[in-house]
């Protein structure tokens, strides 16, 4: 897959570009024409049939980590945010370049809950929290087809 690393559907994982279903064909056939990660039965076999190979693959490149901050730009923007909640911002960042996506639960988890033991309820104003939650499912959206 090395090789196939600067594919437009590849490169659409990273930088955070919704995928179409001609992108996931195109990422069966990078993945699984290689025999690196053995076939699209293993796959299944492994991970079940309902995992989506964009999201799974997301997690495995990342997400790039400009992209990544700009999904929060529009958050950010305009707003005054102390530095418990700056911090708070940066992690998830962190995790998402590094992991592609991140489940909104992980935010009510240490160690999100080390600013406050209820997490993002209670870093955040519930508009604000529900706006960070959307940011993370529009991500995830964009890796699955």
């Amino acid at each position: 897959m090395k090789d196939e690393e600067n594919h437009i559907a590849l490169q659409k994982l990273k930088r955070n570009k919704p995928i179409t279903p001609a992108d996931i064909q195109e990422l069966e056939r990078i993945f699984f024409e290689s025999g690196d990660f053995g076939t699209k039965e293993d796959f299944e076999n492994a991970y079940g049939k309902t995992e989506n190979l964009g999201l799974f693959i997301r997690s495995l490149v990342g997400l790039d980590r400009e992209e990544a901050k700009r999904a929060f730009n529009d958050f950010l923007n305009g707003q005054r945010y102390n530095s418990n909640q700056m911090e708070f911002v940066n992690m998830i960042i962190d995790y998402l370049t590094k992991n592609g996506v991140m489940d909104a639960a992980m935010l009510y988890q240490a160690p999100y809950t080390n600013y406050n033991s209820n997490g993002l309820s209670d870093i955040f104003p519930d508009n604000d929290a529900t706006k960070i939650v959307e940011i993370l499912t529009e991500i995830r959206l964009n890796a699955a087809a």
